[in-house]
């Protein structure tokens, strides 16, 4: 089971509306929300903590579990040998956080998963000269120019999503992947980890948000993903 949701930071700009989130999340993300040196990265981390919050009551509703609606729950965090994070009493759930621009995002699984949420800003497509494989590059060029930085993105979201899959972050590296679609797009297709320290991985890519792409990333391979929007306020 592969459940996904996003959620905007917008409503949380009112002051009563984020002090109202910060009683809806769990102490350790409250102290993570603290941490953030601004407004912005503020509502974010805030956001994110939040829809764990809905992830995890969702599951736990949908196992037949009961939990207080009103109440956050009270969630301990462990962390894998790269500093991945799972849900101490929830072990059979996997997770997976991110935002970007105005929007978070989180996964939540039975199985690894990894997933990331990209704003397409201004023209970034020189960077995949410096941080993307060979390959990468390649893939790029066969795309075309007319939406080379909207791809540039895409694959960036992959190889994030591929890192908070694994765990190892940027210590990873972008050109350490390759990305292989299935078929012309960039819609799915094959994460190929270079040194063959891991096993490949599967991505699925949703451009469902307007100047975003969200990417999701498995060990398994993924069906279409069902997004849903969280309505914050």
């Amino acid at each position: 089971m592969l459940k996904i949701y996003v959620a905007d930071t917008a409503a949380l700009s009112e002051e009563s509306v984020f002090w109202d989130y910060m009683d809806k999340v769990d102490e350790t993300r409250r102290e993570k929300v603290w941490q953030c040196r601004n407004e912005e990265d503020r509502k974010r981390s805030l956001l994110a903590g939040y829809l764990i919050q809905v992830g995890m009551k969702n599951w736990i509703g949908e196992r037949g579990g009961e939990q207080e609606d009103t109440a956050p729950l009270a969630l301990v965090y462990t962390y894998g040998e790269n500093g991945k994070p799972f849900l101490k009493d929830y072990g059979e759930v996997c997770f997976s956080l991110s935002h970007s621009g105005k929007y978070a995002a989180g996964a939540f699984s039975n199985h690894d998963v990894g997933i990331d949420v990209q704003k397409h800003r201004g023209t970034r497509y020189d960077m995949a000269g410096r941080f993307f494989a060979e390959e990468d590059k390649a893939l790029l060029e066969r795309l075309g120019e007319e939406n080379s930085n909207d791809n540039f993105y895409r694959i960036w979201a992959v190889k994030e999503s591929y890192m908070k899959l694994t765990g190892e972050g940027m210590r990873q590296g972008l050109d350490a992947t390759v990305v292989e679609p299935a078929g012309e797009g960039l819609q799915r297709g094959r994460v190929r980890r270079k040194d063959g320290r891991t096993g490949n991985a599967y991505f699925v890519i949703s451009d469902r948000l307007e100047e975003y792409s969200i990417a999701v990333c498995s060990y398994d391979e993924l069906a279409d993903i069902n997004i849903k929007e969280i309505e914050i306020g």
